[in-house]
């Protein structure tokens, strides 16, 4: 398995694509069950965005003042998180989180387990670094829809173009301008080239995707000892979303106030 200090796909291409200082909506950016989630977490909580990016979701967190961690494989856009949103960043691979156990009350994984190389794995070990009781948030891709179709097909011929200096500009012209143009439309002026690109590299490109369903999900948190207090078929999107609770074990509190008082530094605590 890479290291988390080699480069990676996503300091080349980070999933950047929203300017910090955007009037977007968040509900245009963030699901709703999201959105939902963030609005009733107690600031004593200690909350985890597992493959932050460039802080999408984090921004988020660090306007309501939450006790957030980001963590991501590339430093490219965890340094982009860091600098704009002044939060603590960590280096980190999904499949083997620097983090020891049951140390998060929230763990939010954001369109992220598909990308690595086991979801299952990834999965694992977001369930791993959370209390009893805790919550997580977690979005992927469906094995339904346009999306599939579109990676393995049109985004096969894409990345077997790009493979060529004499191809690439054929790919510009036939791919990733209409992409932007409908893009730019749908935003209403507000898409950038060079955040269209990210989204495209990010959708066609990305090394690893992974088409997840719900039975599939619902199966793991049974293992794992989750269940599934809201879900979110996002008709006619690309992912759907699982907000889940950790069984709660005897004899542990139900309350996040553990967690008040923990030095940053101590919950990494594996693999430092």
């Amino acid at each position: 398995m890479d290291t988390p200090e080699q480069a990676t796909f996503y300091d080349e291409h980070p999933f950047d694509w929203i300017p910090p200082d955007s009037s977007v909506p968040i509900t245009a950016t963030v699901s709703r069950a999201l959105v939902d989630l963030i609005e009733t977490l107690d600031h004593g909580a200690t909350v985890f965005d597992i493959g932050c990016g460039p802080g999408r979701v984090l921004g988020q967190l660090a306007a309501r003042r939450l006790r957030c961690f980001g963590l991501d494989r590339s430093r490219v856009s965890l340094k982009l998180a860091i600098s704009r949103y002044k939060r603590p960043g960590i280096v980190a691979d999904n499949l083997a989180l620097p983090l020891a156990d049951e140390c998060a009350d929230v763990v939010i994984s954001d369109g992220v387990i598909h990308h690595t190389g086991n979801p299952s794995a990834a999965f694992a070990e977001n369930c791993r670094i959370l209390k009893p009781n805790g919550q997580m948030y977690l979005a992927v891709y469906k094995p339904s829809g346009r999306y599939p179709w579109l990676y393995r097909y049109p985004g096969a011929a894409i990345r077997a173009g790009l493979r060529h200096a004499w191809s690439k500009p054929f790919v510009t012209i036939f791919a990733q301008l209409p992409y932007y143009l409908v893009h730019f439309a749908r935003s209403r002026g507000r898409r950038t080239w060079s955040g269209a690109q990210n989204l495209f590299y990010d959708y066609f490109i990305t090394p690893h995707v992974a088409f997840l369903s719900r039975s599939l999900v619902e199966e793991w948190c049974s293992e794992r000892g989750l269940r599934v207090s809201r879900y979110d078929e996002n008709r006619g999107g690309n992912v759907h979303c699982f907000c889940l609770r950790k069984e709660s074990r005897a004899g542990v509190p139900r309350n996040a106030d553990e967690s008040a008082g923990v030095n940053d530094m101590d919950v990494v605590a594996r693999g430092a």
